[in-house]
């Protein structure tokens, strides 16, 4: 069988590995080198180049249906240290009830990591989100594992890496990060304010843009046309130049090209939000429109 591989960054490290597997099984194999940033993202338009029967798309969870190709999706877990869960929640033993969340790396654990907070005393609330595969996984665009059970707890608890998922959070909770990578935690109430603060900013700015380029992508998990074209329709009543912007591979050194926008708003992942200083323009998440059309509408009255 011909297949493509499909690694996201961080995991293609391994795809020699994985590709001598499959071609001692007698497969074709290939290897897609395109960027990858999550189950929303497959390597569809190489394998229909190359006539691949079969996309393996390692690291993420199935995040939407496709049709033509058979997808088969490789989880990569990352084993945490549960020492450092038991050492680190002395830090929030004020709060009782703490909803729980992670990503896909250490999904695995969930259970444990919960028997761990049960037994210290916490009561523990978990939930799935709308895109996501498993109870207590959250997405950087699917924050709903938190946001379902925000009135029910004292806390957010995210474990995992880095900060990209627990800011993607839109819960009004305090959130505490245990991080197994560099094995400390914090609470992210300074990042939270400050990604509150720049929200805020660039509503401001687009309410005053004369020029807006709407970015659609056409990767099949983000692909979103139709929002794009009511978000142009409703714009221009308030006298808004408004143009759409199809891409792939959202590139900001191309974007920054379009040097007349005044501000951007992306149908696609939602978080490329967090990448405005790399366009040097404001960007805004399309689910922000409302609440800029509101704002238009009480200017014009």
């Amino acid at each position: 069988m011909r297949i493509l591989l499909q690694f996201p960054e961080g995991l293609k490290k391994i795809a020699k590995i994985e590709a001598e597997k499959l071609e001692k099984e007698g497969h074709e194999v290939f290897i897609s080198a395109s960027p990858c940033w999550g189950g929303c993202d497959l390597a569809l338009d190489e394998a229909k180049k190359i006539k691949a029967k079969k996309i393996i798309h390692y690291g993420h969870c199935k995040f939407h249906e496709v049709k033509g190709i058979e997808v088969e999706y490789k989880l990569y877990p990352i084993d945490v240290d549960l020492n450092l869960i038991k050492k680190e929640i002395k830090k929030i033993k004020n709060f009782k009830k703490i909803g729980l969340i992670t990503n896909v790396s250490h999904i695995h654990q969930f259970s444990d990591f919960k028997k761990i907070f049960i037994q210290e005393g916490f009561e523990v609330f978990s939930s799935k989100g709308k895109l996501t595969q498993f109870e207590g996984q959250v997405l950087g665009c699917d924050s709903l594992a938190a946001d379902n059970i925000a009135n029910k707890v004292d806390l957010i608890v995210y474990i995992g890496g880095g900060n990209f998922h627990p800011l993607g959070l839109s819960s009004s909770k305090k959130i505490f990060v245990i991080n197994p990578f560099v094995k400390q935690s914090y609470f992210l109430d300074e990042e939270l304010l400050k990604k509150q603060k720049r929200e805020k900013g660039m509503l401001l700015a687009a309410l005053q843009a004369k020029n807006i380029g709407i970015i659609v992508s056409t990767k099949s998990g983000q692909f979103n046309l139709k929002a794009a074209m009511l978000a142009k329709k409703r714009l221009e009543k308030f006298n808004k130049k408004v143009f759409i912007l199809i891409t792939n591979e959202v590139n900001f050194e191309a974007l920054k090209d379009f040097n007349f926008f005044d501000v951007f708003i992306t149908t696609a992942c939602p978080r490329l939000e967090d990448d405005y200083l790399r366009v040097e323009k404001p960007i805004l998440n399309i689910s922000k429109l409302p609440s800029l059309l509101l704002l238009l509408k009480q200017i014009e009255n």
